[in-house]
């Protein structure tokens, strides 16, 4: 993690660059959402858009790179511990993404232009009634998601979640990010570099910490898994 390498400052994302969204569940505990954009080429400057980093230089996002423009972060955000949820129902977060997306781009329905979205799987468990996910999708919200890839390490040589979240930070070969959080994003630039390694599992990291968002930016870069091409190997 560097932020001078990761964090730029807040732009409007092209219209016509696609769309979606991760999202990791929490009640009594925060969840997560982050709403993302994809570069779909080479871009710097445009007439009405420009990337900079946070001492206002031109950065160039490369071809492929993911950038977290958004994000909601449910958590009480007047108490010492930001570990602790708002414990609202699915319909209320529902809502809530909703309001959010407002001045998304629209599709053909009248529909902000999500591509899709990811979620994390146990949201999806049936215990006596509609799962999160369900109720989410249902009238008048219709917020629709996909089980998010929950694979954390690699195992018999697929690569891992948390891989993928180093390959993005790492960037391509000429060593450039292909994941960036734009400077609005400010509980996902909070937590993502406080992870620790877990000291079972090094591979994997302490649950026990503020994992929120860096779990649905797991998701997000398992919905996308990106590795350089091109290594000069031996």
């Amino acid at each position: 993690w560097d932020r001078n390498k990761h964090v730029i400052k807040k732009f409007e994302p092209p219209k016509h660059w696609k769309r979606f969204m991760s999202m990791d569940w929490g009640s009594a505990k925060p969840f997560s959402i982050g709403w993302w954009c994809i570069v779909p080429d080479e871009y710097d400057h445009g007439k009405d858009t420009q990337a900079e980093n946070l001492h206002g230089e031109r950065v160039i996002l490369p071809r492929g790179a993911i950038v977290r423009y958004r994000e909601w972060y449910g958590n009480k955000k007047d108490q010492r511990n930001p570990n602790t949820g708002l414990k609202l129902t699915a319909e209320e977060v529902a809502f809530g993404i909703n309001s959010r997306e407002k001045n998304e781009p629209k599709n053909e329905f009248g529909r902000p232009r999500i591509s899709y979205r990811v979620l994390d799987p146990s949201a999806f468990r049936v215990d006596g009634g509609p799962s999160f996910a369900e109720r989410m999708g249902k009238k008048p919200y219709y917020v629709h998601f996909r089980k998010a890839d929950n694979a954390r390490v690699s195992k018999k040589g697929a690569m891992g979640g948390w891989d993928t979240v180093r390959q993005r930070l790492k960037g391509d070969l000429e060593h450039r990010s292909m994941m960036y959080f734009m400077d609005n994003c400010t509980d996902a630039i909070r937590t993502l570099p406080m992870l620790q390694h877990d000291e079972i599992n090094i591979e994997d990291v302490d649950t026990e910490g503020e994992d929120h968002a860096p779990d649905e930016i797991r998701y997000a870069c398992m919905s996308r898994p990106f590795a350089p091409s091109n290594l000069n190997l031996p």
